[in-house]
């Protein structure tokens, strides 16, 4: 533990500097789409970043300790699986998302590529984990095993200067989510971190050592700012301990925003009474977690943990006065005394993810002025005197939109002559619907296999799929006879990644139904992957080969 002036020195790791002023963007949950931070600066002609949220602290080791349900969210969320292959993946088995982003490790996170140096950060960032990140990844950062150029973690035992026009910012960070019963479970971590099975939360130890160390590296001054995964606004104990730092400053992810939120509590509560009401909340319920485990865990810390469970104790315990105590205890306090200077003095920027907006604190000549950028919504439907798509529909849409915006792959060209701004577009539900099934109408699916050899037109599209498996079939397509007008002696059968493909091919000279399969990928100049061979206009009945509608586009 830290306790003179030699490790004060220790707890400030970086001193930076730009007299003449800079640009600082303050962006939120890239989820592995690191390269965006590049962008964005260029954009927004940034010399720092800070970021806050889901970095995407994944390498290729990490799959396996991710859970089910975490990978799940992340398919949800992710700005770097293409939308045609996120729309397959939706309703399919785990074990076939596994399988695909094992495949092509990209999905999950740009993170090795920077860590290996095939991709650099242009400026310097300052970013706390997320609440999806691997555990393992940040303590091999502590540990110095790994390091990226460019990368600064803020963390509890670390803090970093930036002297900029003017001003000395001085960044403190605290990373994961807040979960009240996870305070005092370290999962996998080590130390002070906690996490497993691809998730992050904060615990009281790493409460407990920010504490420290802002104590000893403080400046009256220095302008101090906490960046933090949750927002103070939501968790009553963030709120707390931005009290103890003395920050001017906190920054945080919002909860998939399409605004950025700037706000300080004189401005959302009616007065300081009902603020230290919120945090008194917050209060009651870690004491009543911590005397119902209290006796376990003081016996197992040592004197140095001790002291950090104190630290945590005394953010608990910070509180705002009350205004009443002037009456109630007959002191002479003044009105003056008894005021928060948080109350009214500390701004918070709650910020959008990074395909929808950002902050920027422009320092200069001792200035801290902000600027904000926001995609928004889009209000044109009420023009038309349509309804908006549903919160669901509308958040799915938005997030297929930002993956072709800002994903460091390449996508499909006409991906780009979607509007951005189209997610809120609709005259209704139905309509919304539509045009979502004609725009996955448009990509080609690279997992498609040819089933020729079925001369016995009695095989239906159930038998193809259960033939195949229907865990691992998406789709299966019976092209028409240009002259008959009948189904084709073949098939073509799109599945859910490479490793099924794979399995149905290794198929090929199988019988079904008396038919000696001939099962090999399709020729690209004969199938365009909406169910055409050789440029017919037809398709046959999804159901059977036997009836079928004629169909004219």
């Amino acid at each position: 533990m830290m306790t003179n002036d030699q490790d004060k020195t220790l707890a400030a790791t970086s001193i930076l500097s730009a007299h003449d002023g800079a640009r600082i963007l303050c962006v939120a949950d890239v989820r592995g789409g690191i390269s965006q931070l590049n962008q964005l600066a260029e954009k927004a002609n940034a010399q720092y970043i800070i970021h806050t949220g889901d970095f995407g602290f994944y390498d290729d080791t990490s799959l396996e300790r991710i859970s089910d349900r975490t990978l799940s969210h992340l398919l949800q969320y992710s700005t770097l699986i293409p939308s045609q292959v996120k729309s397959r993946l939706a309703d399919a088995p785990v074990e076939q998302l596994r399988r695909t982003i094992d495949q092509n490790q990209a999905y999950l996170s740009e993170f090795s590529d920077f860590l290996s140096g095939k991709k650099k950060l242009n400026v310097p960032v300052f970013a706390v984990w997320g609440a999806c990140e691997d555990v393992s990844i940040l303590e091999k950062f502590r540990s110095k095993e790994y390091s990226i150029p460019n990368l600064n973690i803020l963390d509890e035992a670390s803090s970093h200067l930036l002297e900029i026009g003017g001003v000395n910012l001085r960044l403190f960070g605290l990373g994961g989510a807040v979960v009240q019963h996870k305070l005092f479970d370290n999962g996998e971590g080590l130390d002070t971190i906690a996490g497993g099975s691809g998730t992050m939360w904060t615990t009281a130890l790493q409460i407990g050592e920010l504490v420290e160390t802002a104590q000893l590296v403080y400046d009256p001054s220095e302008t101090r700012i906490l960046v933090t995964h949750a927002s103070p606004g939501r968790e009553g104990l963030l709120a707390q301990l931005a009290l103890v730092l003395k920050v001017d400053f906190t920054i945080s992810a919002g909860l998939h925003f399409r605004y950025g939120i700037s706000y300080n509590e004189f401005s959302c509560q009616p007065d300081q009474e009902h603020y230290r009401n919120r945090l008194l909340e917050s209060q009651q319920g870690f004491l009543q977690l911590w005397e119902s485990i209290r006796d376990q865990v003081e016996s197992s810390v040592d004197d140095t943990q001790s002291a950090l469970l104190q630290n945590a104790l005394s953010v608990v315990n910070r509180l705002p006065p009350s205004l009443h105590d002037r009456q109630d205890d007959g002191s002479n306090s003044s009105q003056t005394d008894l005021e928060e200077q948080g109350f009214k003095n500390m701004w918070n920027f709650n910020l959008p993810d990074a395909a929808f907006g950002w902050v920027i604190l422009d320092v200069h000549h001792g200035r801290v002025s902000a600027e904000t950028k926001a995609q928004g919504f889009n209000f044109a439907y009420r023009k038309n005197n349509g309804y908006p798509a549903s919160s669901a529909t509308s958040s799915q849409r938005a997030h297929s939109i930002a993956s072709s915006e800002y994903s460091g792959h390449e996508q499909d060209n006409r991906m780009r002559e979607l509007p951005q701004d189209d997610d809120n577009v609709s005259s209704n539900a139905e309509s919304v619907g539509s045009r979502s099934n004609r725009r996955q109408s448009m990509y080609k699916n690279p997992f498609v296999a040819y089933v020729g050899g079925l001369s016995n037109t009695t095989v239906t599209e159930e038998e193809i799929r259960e033939f195949f498996g229907h865990k691992s079939v998406t789709g299966v397509k019976f092209p028409l006879d240009h002259n008959t007008q009948l189904p084709k002696p073949h098939c073509y059968v799109d599945f859910i990644d490479q490793a099924s493909l794979d399995e149905a091919i290794a198929k090929n000279g199988q019988m079904l139904q008396d038919n000696k399969l001939i099962i090999n990928k399709p020729n690209p100049h004969v199938y365009d992957g909406r169910g055409r061979g050789r440029g017919q206009r037809g398709r046959g009945n999804r159901n059977s080969r036997l009836s079928f509608d004629r169909v004219r586009e």
